[in-house]
């Protein structure tokens, strides 16, 4: 990922990219829907990426502004995006551009721009009406 990363167009790559997909044989991301966006939801999240990647703890999580602003309001306990990344135990980027209707956990060097280098190392959320 870097500056230039079009993360609509990411978003909807990794979507067509289900491990899922009838008569899939290739490596394929975890994709997830979410009732509503809670860290318990990322956390569930997390859980399912982590047995799929040889290194856990290069995942990074992508959300928009307003989901950010969202779980922040949602939970107490959380004040700020460090507050979130403390609960998740991973880096949070907040990226513009990102859809508000999805949450990417992925290791930065698995994409190139909108290019899906390893899909095995990327997860989605999908976010469903909890706006």
């Amino acid at each position: 990922m870097d500056e230039d990363t079009d993360f609509e167009e990411l978003t909807d790559r990794v979507r067509t990219q289900s491990e899922d997909a009838a008569g899939s044989d290739t490596d394929r991301v975890t994709i997830r829907s979410f009732q509503e966006l809670t860290s318990d939801s990322l956390s569930e999240l997390l859980e399912a990426a982590e047995s799929d990647v040889s290194e856990p703890g290069s995942l990074v999580f992508v959300l928009s502004g307003a989901n950010a602003e969202l779980l922040c309001e949602r939970e107490s306990d959380l004040e700020d995006v460090d507050d979130l990344e403390a609960e998740l135990g991973r880096e949070v980027r907040i990226e513009q551009g990102m859809p508000d209707d999805a949450v990417l956990l992925l290791d930065p060097e698995a994409v190139d721009g909108e290019e899906l280098l390893e899909p095995e190392s990327i997860a989605c959320g999908i976010v469903g009406s909890d706006h």
